[in-house]
């Protein structure tokens, strides 16, 4: 199934940003590495939320990392498709992504391993990564999170 991400910070940026409460647009919370150090705070992949999603443990939109090639900003809409679910102890669980329907990346497993290494110190850095499950586990766990 296709869903709908609003990237926040794109890959390759530096600065943490997110939507505003109000919903009226994106609130810059100054840089990465105050935050995370790793990869010197440099954002590994794309980063966002998905529309009309919403994680009871976090209280707002589900988010998501998008794996692409392609170049997005602040606010762009991608269509995504899920392909792992990552989930923290903290409950502040991510969905893993693609940008295109057709790409060699269906799993968690096909990612490239330097890739899944960066990926899990990064946002594993505050929070301890518990599982990541398969895009079928992701896919139940956006249809439950919809509103």
């Amino acid at each position: 199934m296709t869903y709908i991400a609003v990237i926040e910070i794109p890959k390759g940026d530096d600065r943490r940003r997110h939507l505003s409460f109000a919903k009226d647009g994106f609130v810059d919370l100054g840089p990465i590495k105050d935050v995370i150090s790793i990869n010197d705070g440099v954002m590994p992949v794309h980063y966002g939320y998905i529309e009309n999603t919403k994680n009871a443990a976090e209280g707002d939109e589900v988010d998501v990392l998008i794996l692409s090639k392609k170049q997005f900003g602040v606010g762009n809409k991608v269509n995504i498709f899920p392909i792992a679910l990552l989930l923290r102890d903290d409950g502040d669980d991510k969905i893993i992504a693609v940008d295109d329907e057709h790409s060699p990346l269906k799993a968690w497993e096909d990612v490239p391993e330097k890739d899944r290494a960066l990926i899990l110190e990064f946002f594993g850095y505050n929070h301890k990564i518990v599982e990541i499950e398969d895009a079928d586990t992701a896919e139940a766990y956006l249809k439950k999170n919809q509103i």
